[in-house]
């Protein structure tokens, strides 16, 4: 099995944490990553809503790419997934798109016919839960508060998923031997989606300061996000409040990767805003007890 990893732009540039995370565990899991040249997918919120016909062509240009070495698209960005999965349905239900974003795209040698399939990493995830549970090492025994965040749920494309009552990651914590925790709102944005990060940004900290107010509430050691846009807002921008919540940040692929007996600092949860330490130390505790670090 092997996917073609489209990283996205905050990943690549400001946490690149979570794509080398990422590699870690589906290396793990005996998926080969492929290694595309990819350009921004572009953001599904901004640029669509400004120019349809330019978002389309560059995020045909990325499904091209794809399409040319064979293998599905694997997005683990939940913006970045919104625009490709949207825009390749686009260009198959609609023939003149498709014929006019190949136009464009002739000036530069590339064309594509449709057949990329875009998929989020979770929905991989989900699907192989029973081979999670057989690689996991250190199980950590964490609350965790998680996140969906909004282009991975909405608009609702999986018919075998509830978009207002999801449970794949519920599941998958489960697997790894933590616990998810219930709080008030927990499907709602972080603030940071449909360009309100960059638009105003104390609309996007109120937004931001509820929901860590919840999760803070709820007693959750960590958030869990599947999304490097959201890992941002969730991580940098409790930095930005005045308030002090400090509660520790993960990507899913982080997570897996601690409980795959992957150390810490390997994983990059270091160079986190919000500090990981009594996570890191406990994940170290573990290790030790079943002999996984020699020091």
């Amino acid at each position: 099995m092997k996917y073609s990893l489209f990283p996205g732009c905050i990943a690549k540039n400001m946490y690149p944490s979570i794509e080398k995370s990422t590699e870690i565990i589906f290396r793990q899991l005996g998926i080969d990553l492929i290694r595309d040249a990819y350009t921004c997918c572009p953001a599904p919120g901004v640029i669509r809503s400004y120019d349809f016909d330019s978002w389309l062509v560059i995020a045909a240009r990325n499904l091209a790419t794809a399409e040319k070495s064979g293998s599905d698209l694997m997005a683990i960005c939940n913006g970045c997934y919104g625009t490709l999965h949207a825009a390749n349905q686009h260009l198959i239900g609609h023939q003149e798109a498709l014929k006019m974003v190949n136009e464009k795209m002739s000036t530069i040698g590339v064309s594509y016919s449709g057949k990329t399939k875009v998929v989020h990493f979770v929905d991989v995830i989900g699907d192989m839960i029973p081979q999670i549970r057989e690689n996991v090492k250190v199980e950590l025994g964490l609350e965790v508060a998680i996140h969906y965040g909004c282009h991975y749920l909405k608009p609702s494309i999986d018919p075998g998923q509830n978009p207002e009552k999801p449970e794949i990651l519920e599941r998958v914590i489960q697997a790894i031997g933590c616990e998810s925790v219930e709080f008030p709102e927990k499907l709602s944005c972080c603030g940071a989606g449909g360009g309100v990060w960059s638009g105003d940004e104390q609309v996007s900290l109120r937004m931001l300061e509820k929901k860590l107010r919840f999760i803070k509430e709820s007693g959750a050691d960590c958030i869990l996000d599947v999304c490097p846009f959201c890992h941002l807002q969730l991580d940098q921008g409790q930095k930005r409040l005045k308030a002090r919540y400090d509660v520790p940040v993960l990507h899913l692929s982080q997570l897996i990767g601690l409980s795959f007996g992957t150390r810490d600092k390997i994983l990059g949860l270091h160079t986190h805003m919000v500090s990981t330490r009594d996570i890191a130390r406990k994940a170290k505790k573990a290790r030790r007890e079943i002999a996984l670090d020699g020091d």
